[in-house]
């Protein structure tokens, strides 16, 4: 059966575990956690990306390697076992300076773009550990106006990250020739933080992302013609930096973690059997 060819667009900031649910991905189709769930179905020709942090992902280690232009894109190839449909998933794992610069600099590249007319879902990235705005800039600013009567310099980096992710999704929206609507999962990264028991925030990805992101819910919410959505949260590596020297004695697949608003797993493969229309 000849494979089919899926273009998918990865969105998010700078440290939102877009890179370590690739590294996740890629190991789960290898081993797959049920019967049902998507299957590897070989490996490209072409897999420098993934194997130059292979090792690190599997050791717990933080990842800083993300897709230059001159690199291959993480091309990963799958099957379908209750269908047997084959395919081959591109996943251009883009720095996320790329979406910030599109946020500062009001424009992107004519790669990026003409790549937009080519992508049949996209994951969008925030992390549940990383405060959607910056509320601690306004003790700053409060006390230098106290201080000195001067306004405290504007630096967009320091905008709030739902504001620029908004944005950024309102060029794509707006400049990307897609076709809409666009089916959109939404990946809650480091979900394992908000099951802390300590942790007083939501525990299911939709309540989550409706609390503690409530500008990217709504806009999400009422651009509907724009974007289809599913909310997800995700741990791909199972655990903080410090729980990882213990975490990384087991294998990654067993360390993963996917939840959804009625159900838990460890297949990872779910939000992409969703873009792809494979249920």
């Amino acid at each position: 059966m000849e494979q089919s060819q899926h273009q998918i667009l990865i969105v998010g900031l700078p440290e939102t575990g877009k890179t370590s649910f690739i590294h996740a991905l890629d190991d789960l189709l290898q081993n797959p956690p049920t019967p049902t769930s998507l299957r590897s179905d070989g490996l490209a020709p072409d897999r420098s990306y993934l194997e130059i942090d292979k090792e690190n992902f599997r050791a717990g280690r933080k990842l800083v390697h993300t897709h230059s232009p001159q690199e291959a894109p993480p091309e990963l190839w799958f099957e379908d076992p209750q269908t047997q449909r084959r395919g081959r998933l591109f996943i251009p794992d883009l720095r996320g300076e790329v979406f910030q610069f599109q946020w500062i600099d009001r424009k992107w590249t004519k790669a990026f773009g003409d790549d937009l007319t080519k992508v049949c879902g996209a994951l969008v990235f925030v992390r549940a550990d990383v405060p959607a705005s910056n509320q601690e800039l306004l003790g700053a600013m409060i006390t230098m106006a106290r201080s000195t009567n001067e306004l405290l310099p504007w630096d967009p980096k320091k905008a709030s990250p739902q504001v620029q992710l908004v944005d950024v999704l309102q060029f794509i929206a707006i400049k990307g020739r897609l076709t809409p609507p666009l089916k959109t999962a939404v990946l809650i990264s480091a979900w394992d933080t908000v099951e802390k028991p300590d942790n007083l925030q939501p525990k299911t990805p939709n309540a989550f992302l409706a609390r503690e992101w409530p500008l990217l819910d709504q806009y999400l919410r009422a651009n509907p013609g724009t974007f289809v959505t599913e909310i997800y949260g995700v741990s791909a590596l199972g655990g903080t930096e410090a729980e990882l020297k213990e975490l990384s004695k087991s294998p990654p697949q067993d360390r993963v973690k996917l939840v959804e608003e009625h159900q838990s797993s460890q297949d990872l493969t779910r939000p992409l059997r969703w873009l792809l229309e494979l249920d």
